[in-house]
């Protein structure tokens, strides 16, 4: 600028001026020689300052930069002095008058004398509106992002009402998210601006509508379950709305799949049920019909051996037999009755307490704990929620077991105890039907013949023997039943041996709350 003649200069100055007028922008002339910052009339109209408030110097203009911003804009346009640069822009915020900070676009250029920058002019733009924008359209593509990325089937209504009365005649779309064109198998196009009772006439039919209109008119949040078979559409579904002003939400979670399993499962139980009750009538069957046969055959066997045994010579033998398999008969009648009803009957459960289950049981048991001089230790046992019937067949079958596997010419020791485990210490193999916190691990081990861990998977099958029926009476039923008995309260049982060293039978009740 030393080279222009002073008309010149004067004729740049004027044009500099009248610029700054014209533009809404916030002109501003910075010497950097004197730190004098000059600013036009746009300024003070962007941002509401007084001229009397205006101070000189640049650092009028840093400190009314947001704190957050201020730093970064400090060292950016020094920086670009500096350097030597000529251009220099930068965006932030900045102070109004009223205490509001708007978003500005700021640029500046600098003027250099024999290489030293002297003079930095610009202009600031307020931008907030534009920020704005850009936020709410940030905000709009984010919403729809997480509105498509969603589950469930979400649409925007408006309510439209009649004009005379008032009453609310329809919903008109207004948005919809991907879930909902997948579900509708509609484009929004297709959609969007129609109103509901237009695409979807089956909903006034289907009484949907009233709780729709009921949302619209109260505003009181809408949920519930339907099904949904017009226009061609077989959806379960389910709906959750909400009203706000003149417009409503509605959600739609389409559980047709679930719905679809929900009545296979209700289809099964009420065959279940009826298979129950076939195992019923055949108990009653096993336990009247069959025994009633079997009776009078060991009835009339006896009768012809006490008045025919001379009679009969060698045949008493056949007698004999036949009197023996009669005998096993009805004990295997007995235990499938047992077997049976505790498949299909299950009492109201109650607090039982297993060490007097165990006292009933050991009580049963006397004559075979004396007559083989056994050792029986009961520590301390909880009380767990069921039926205790059953759980007293439980104990009954696994001390019987005990006892009668036992080592030849050696005194059976069975000792019975308990711990209480988390759900999380149960051993990998151990999967109860029933989910609890925490499980009484029940054990029962014995020092008898022991079996091999090989045959786990048969023990507790319905006849499964591991010995002739010549070394081991016995039906093959017992450990079923306490399988069953077992699953029936919740819980799981297993077994651990070694031939020749005794076995151990862990089971796993659900301690509930109150007795945990």
């Amino acid at each position: 600028m030393s080279d222009m003649n002073e008309p010149s200069a004067a004729l740049a100055h004027e044009r500099f001026e009248l610029l700054a007028k014209a533009t809404h922008d916030a002109v501003w002339d910075w010497n950097l020689i004197t730190d004098q910052v000059w600013w036009n009339e746009g300024f003070l109209d962007l941002f509401g300052y007084q001229p009397g408030t205006i101070k000189d110097g640049a650092n009028f203009w840093i400190t009314r930069i947001h704190p957050a911003d201020r730093q970064r804009v400090h060292d950016s346009i020094y920086q670009t002095i500096r350097q030597g640069k000529t251009n220099w822009s930068d965006e932030y915020r900045f102070l109004k008058n009223d205490g509001s900070y708007a978003y500005v676009h700021d640029r500046g250029y600098t003027l250099f004398q024999d290489g030293q920058a002297v003079r930095m002019v610009g202009a600031m733009q307020d931008i907030t509106q534009q920020v704005s924008e850009m936020a709410r359209q940030q905000q709009a593509e984010q919403l729809k992002f997480i509105t498509d990325s969603a589950l469930t089937a979400i649409g925007l209504y408006s309510i439209i009402r009649d004009s005379q009365t008032g009453e609310v005649i329809d919903l008109r779309y207004e948005l919809i998210n991907q879930m909902a064109q997948r579900m509708t198998g509609r484009p929004a196009d297709d959609l969007i601006g129609r109103t509901m009772l237009e695409v979807f006439p089956g909903i006034g039919l289907s009484g949907v509508w009233q709780q729709y209109k009921e949302l619209a008119q109260t505003g009181v949040p809408l949920r519930y379950q339907n099904h949904y078979t017009y226009e061609g559409y077989d959806l379960w579904y389910e709906v959750q709305g909400v009203r706000h002003g003149d417009w409503i939400v509605l959600s739609f979670l389409d559980i047709t799949e679930l719905k679809k399993t929900q009545l296979q499962l209700e289809s099964l139980n009420e065959e279940l049920v009826r298979s129950n009750e076939s195992l019923q009538q055949f108990a009653y069957i096993a336990s009247h019909d069959l025994q009633e046969p079997l009776r009078k055959i060991q009835s009339f066997g006896d009768i012809l051996k006490n008045n025919y045994a001379d009679q009969l010579g060698s045949g008493i033998d056949h007698l004999e037999r036949m009197q023996s398999a009669a005998g096993r008969m009805a004990v295997l009648i007995k235990d499938l009755l047992n077997f049976s009803r505790i498949s299909t009957h299950h009492d109201t459960a109650k607090a039982v307490p297993l060490e007097r289950v165990v006292e009933r049981v050991l009580d049963d048991l006397a004559l075979s704990i004396q007559e083989k001089q056994a050792d029986v230790q009961v520590e301390s046992l909880p009380t767990v929620s069921g039926d205790a019937s059953q759980l007293q067949q439980l104990f009954q079958n696994l001390l019987s077991n005990a006892l009668k596997f036992h080592q030849p010419a050696v005194p059976p020791h069975i000792r019975i105890c308990s711990q209480l485990v988390t759900a999380t210490e149960l051993p990998a193999t151990i999967k109860p039907s029933r989910q609890a916190p925490a499980y009484y691990r029940i054990r029962v081990s014995d020092n008898g013949i022991g079996f091999d861990e090989q045959y786990l998977g048969r023990i507790f099958q319905v006849f499964q023997r591991l010995h002739t029926r010549s070394q081991y009476a016995g039906t093959g039923i017992g450990l079923a039943i306490c399988e069953k008995v077992v699953t029936n309260h919740g819980g799981a049982i297993t077994a651990t041996s070694t031939p020749g060293e005794g076995a151990t039978f862990d089971v796993y009740l659900p301690a509930t709350a109150q007795n945990a």
